[in-house]
Parts: structure tokens; sequence; C-alpha cells
């Protein structure tokens, strides 16, 4: 069994040709060229792929190789498991042979698959088939960068699968930094490099999973949401799960945003990097305050580009709702949703470049870069000492509960201040500027508090937990609610500064707005 270290990245077409003329890829000589055609073989189900395993029979030039992969050991799926032999009797024309599967099972991951489902290898063979495949062009180039021996490949071609409507295909343009000979470290340096001249999108996809997504007829997708840290969580840890699992998250979601138009996938964007955002104020002192700074200045602009088109997606969906209301205010609803779509064409396009961008490609590698550290030990800044083992769980629930404790406080510093604008909302008032800007900051406020409940409130003692959870439910509820009011209140801004005026659908959003907040009121007051 080896292991593979690599690097993968998503590029434009653009950023593909630009690749052979990078300075330090001339220096390594002219590339060597091959047409390599890939099959990956899987169940009906698709079984092996959601256990994690690849099953792979490429040909170049004539010479078969069988290759079996597991999953990665992390988020990005840098390193990880592999098994790899030239076919003993697989070919092209004659898929995968009894003996290289027979080795399979022996060698491999593969036997205790077929083990735990009670197959040997006649049965197994029958469910196995070609599902997808891969054919592209690999150009390489090695490297001797720092104490590693690197692999360069670009790969350009298409994904293939076999659906009822026949053989589809889609696009495959992606540079590797494989690590022939060293640790995965060298690959990140070389990365950082090359990515101040090109635009190197780092992706959790690899080639199979893209490919059985087209199978499926969809999209890659992104990883779910970090869970609650277990008690046993050290502080290295948990720098490595939220870094990892954002950057791997933020890749996906920017590609769906780049290749379809789904107001979900900016949604969900917006959301990643808001999070990120906060969990980036509770490891400052772990990472270093100069690196958490250069991180959080780099989200603040990403987050300020989703949160425009965000922002418009929100504004049309309110404005749907106003045409079955009203003639005159759905008229007038109408014409700032024309401009709004307008609008939105420009945002969407800003936030599509900024996506495939170098400087975002730079975003995500310093994201996977620091939780690299922080998976293998390395010097990540102030407190790495304390990163793991005992010493590391007790940084971290020192870390939670300073955590839960500033947010705790700030909630309830918030919802005092907002006590008068609530109580003025019961009686039909709305809030003046000021009492917009307290239930605003007690929004943020709501938010931060939830999200460190979901993450960090399973580190305290019983006790503790269940009031940080309990509040953390609160907090989510006037989160929701006064989400409401803002989307009214921002565009009823909007529709006030309209030429010519809209009284009507001004007349609408004020009463809307204030509906909002009388039930966030009666929220507070239950509670």
């Amino acid at each position: 069994m080896g292991v593979e270290r690599e690097l993968k990245f998503s590029v434009s077409e653009d950023t593909a040709r630009a690749v052979a003329g990078h300075a330090l890829l001339r220096l390594a000589g002219a590339p060597r060229a091959r047409l390599l055609q890939s099959w990956y073989f899987d169940t009906p189900d698709l079984d092996l792929g959601a256990a994690g395993l690849v099953l792979r029979l490429r040909d170049a030039a004539g010479v078969s190789v069988v290759t079996v992969k597991a999953r990665g050991s992390d988020a990005l799926g840098a390193e990880r498991s592999e098994w790899e032999w030239r076919a003993l009797d697989s070919s092209a024309a004659g898929g995968l042979g009894p003996r290289d599967l027979r080795q399979a099972l022996r060698l491999t991951l593969l036997g205790g698959f077929a083990q735990a489902r009670g197959l040997d290898a006649a049965a197994l063979k029958q469910l196995l088939e070609p599902r997808f495949g891969t054919r592209f062009e690999r150009q390489t180039w090695q490297l001797a960068w720092g104490d590693a021996r690197i692999e360069v490949a670009l790969d350009r071609g298409v994904c293939q699968a076999r659906r009822a409507e026949g053989l589809v295909d889609t696009p495959l343009c992606e540079l590797e930094l494989e690590v022939l000979d060293g640790g995965l470290e060298p690959a990140w340096d070389l990365a950082w490099t090359l990515a101040q001249d090109l635009a190197l999108l780092l992706s959790p996809v690899d080639k199979a999973r893209r490919a059985a997504a087209l199978l499926a007829g969809e999209r890659p997708r992104a990883l779910p949401e970090p869970g609650a840290l277990a008690r046993e969580a050290t502080l290295r840890q948990a720098v490595q799960d939220w870094l990892q699992t954002a950057c791997a998250q933020l890749a996906v979601w920017a590609e769906r945003i780049g290749s379809a138009d789904e107001e979900r996938d900016v949604h969900q964007f917006r959301v990643v990097l808001r999070r990120l955002r906060t969990a980036l104020r509770w490891l400052a002192p772990s990472l270093g305050r100069a690196a958490a700074g250069w991180l959080r200045a780099e989200l603040r602009w990403a987050h300020q580009l989703a949160g425009l088109v965000r922002d418009d997606d929100v504004a049309l969906q309110l404005l749907r709702q106003v045409r079955t209301i009203e003639v005159d205010a759905a008229a007038q609803a109408a014409v700032l949703a024309q401009r709004i779509e307008a609008q939105r064409a420009i945002h969407r396009a800003a936030l599509c470049s900024y996506g495939r961008s170098a400087r975002f490609g730079r975003l995500l590698l310093a994201l996977g870069r620091c939780s690299a550290c922080a998976a293998h030990g390395e010097p990540a800044g102030r407190g790495e000492q304390e990163g793991t083992g005992a010493r590391g769980q007790r940084a971290l629930r020192r870390l939670a509960e300073h955590a839960l404790r500033d947010d705790s406080r700030g909630w309830r510093a918030a919802s005092r201040a907002c006590v008068g604008a609530l109580q003025a909302a019961r009686a039909g008032q709305r809030p003046g500027a000021e009492d917009t800007a307290r239930l605003h900051a007690l929004r943020i406020a709501s938010k931060r508090l939830r999200l460190s409940a979901e993450r960090m409130a399973g580190l305290l003692p019983r006790g503790p937990r269940q009031r940080q959870l309990h509040a953390g439910k609160l907090a989510a509820a006037l989160q929701s609610g006064l989400g409401d009011w803002h989307d009214a209140e921002r565009l009823l801004l909007e529709a006030a500064a309209a030429r010519p005026a809209m009284p009507a659908l001004c007349t609408w959003l004020e009463a809307r707005a204030l509906a909002m907040l009388q039930a966030v009121a009666s929220q507070q007051e239950v509670a």
C-alpha cells in the first residue's frame, strides 16, 4: 500500500494555457504528454463510492493499470491510501479481469468491503461495471522543491457517464501537484508560488466524484457543516475541522455559483464565509494575529461580494409576494424588481469573476495550509504547543468557555439595548435610526451566539452546556425573526429612494417590517 499525497486545483482554460509558460515550469523543461482513458467501476447503487472507495482501470498507450483508492484522511483529500499495479488480465477491451479483482480483494480495502457484504470475487464481479470515466490529455513536469520531488500534472479533457439518454460528458480541466518523494508541505509552498501568477482554485472534488455527479445528473456537492465538537477534541482538531471543512465548502459552492444560477448556492457560500469569519475570531491567538487578520480581511471582501447578490435575491423573493396583495403596490413592485434584476446581473458577474480569480485561489490555499499545519503539528502561531493531547483538550475548553462567555455577554447586552425598540414595536411604532442600529447589532450578536453554542456548548459540563444550548436556540429564533425584519427594512429604503415614487409599495413594506418586528417582540416576551 502506498499513500497518495497531492493537491488538486480546478483551473480555467485561460489558466491552463498559461501554465506551460510559467517560469518555474519552463525551468523544468518540456512536458511529457500522454492521452489517458480511465474507467471507474462500481455497483449499480454506487456502493463503492458511498464507502469511500475508488476502483479504476486506466489505459495509457495500450498499457492498463488498476488502481484502488480510499477516502482521503481530511476534507480536502490531500492524503489517502492507494494501491496500484500493472493490470494482470484487465484491459480497455475486456474490462476488469478476475485476476485483478482477486488481487484487489487480497491487497486492498476492497476485501473488507466485499466481506462485510458477504460477497466473493465472482459475486462482486457480477455487480461491478464501468459506471463512468474520464478521457484527457495529461502534461507533466517534475520539480525538485524543498526536500521533495513533485510532479505537476495538467489534465484537460472530459468526464464521461452513460445515462438513459446515452453517453454524456462535461469538461475537465485541473492541475495536480503530486508528491513523488517527501512530505506534503513542499507542495503547499510550490502551490503558493504558482498561485502568485495563476488562478489555482484548490478543490476537494476528484475526478471520480466529478464523474459520479455527472452520472447522477447533478453537480458536485459541498460537505455538510461541521458538527458539535466531541468532549475529547483538541484545539488542533478544531482548527483543522473548522478551517479545512470551510475551505472545501467554499471551493465547491464557488464552482457551483460559476456553473449555474441558483439562489441556494450563493446563500450557502455566504453562510460559510460568515461562520468562518466568526471561527477566526476564536482562533486568532492560535493562528497568530497577523495570519488571522489577513484571512478575515480576505473573507470580508468575499462576504461583501456574496452579500450583494444575496440581498438582491432576498429582495426579489419579497417583491414576488407583493404581486398578489394590492394592484398599485404590485405594479410598483414589478418596476422595482426589474431594476433589482438588472443590478443583480452586475453583482453576480462580479461574484463569478471573483470565484475564478487568483485572489480567491490564494484565500483557499491559505485556509488549506493553515488547516494542514494543525493536522501535522507544524507551527501555526502562538499557542500551538497547547494544540494536542490533554493540553490541547484544555486549550480548546478554555477557548470554548471564553467564546461562549463573550458571545453570551454581548448577546444579553444587545438584547437589553433593544428593549425600548421592541416595546415601541408592540405599540405599533416603527424604530428610528438609533433603534434600527441597535436591532441590527442584536441580529449579529444572535448569529454569533447561535454558532458558538452549536459548535462548542458540548465541551462544557452538563449544567452550563444545557444553559448555553437553550440560549443558542433563543438566539437562533431571534436571528431568523430579525433577519426577516431587516430584509423588509432594506427593501423599504430602496423603494423610498426610487424615482418615480412608490408610495403604495412603501406602505406595504412598512407594514411588513413592523409586523416582523412585532413577531420578534412577542418571542422576546415569551422567552
